[in-house]
């Protein structure tokens, strides 16, 4: 061990029960640390990275319902009553907000199951 070197529970990124430490994983990688393994580090753990890829994963699918339902309000405006049912593009968009919908409510009961 060097002299000027900091004993280890000094280090401002301490080893933490989800992962290693940003300093352990820079010691342990002659190279760049894997990406995915230095997202952990950083985050601070292997939980809060998984609940913010969650978060993240949720809002994506609120956002691209929200266009989905926006688009297929628009074309249903723009269609006749009679043309509706037979319409290709309004049926892609609502399968588009019916996934996207059914995305976003699992999501959130993942997340909520998580929490209790």
């Amino acid at each position: 061990m060097f002299r000027d070197a900091p004993p280890p529970s000094a280090s401002a990124h301490s080893d933490s029960p989800d992962g290693p430490g940003l300093a352990a994983l820079e010691r342990s990688h002659d190279g760049p640390p894997p990406r995915h393994a230095l997202k952990i580090a950083l985050l601070g753990g292997g939980e809060r990275h998984t609940a913010l890829a969650l978060s993240a994963a949720r809002s994506l699918h609120d956002r691209l319902a929200a266009e989905a339902r926006q688009g297929a309000a628009r074309r249903r405006a723009a269609l006749p009553a009679a043309g509706a049912a037979a319409d290709a593009w309004l049926s892609r968009l609502s399968r588009t907000l019916a996934h996207h919908r059914h995305a976003a409510c699992a999501l959130a009961a993942a997340a909520f199951d998580s929490a209790y």
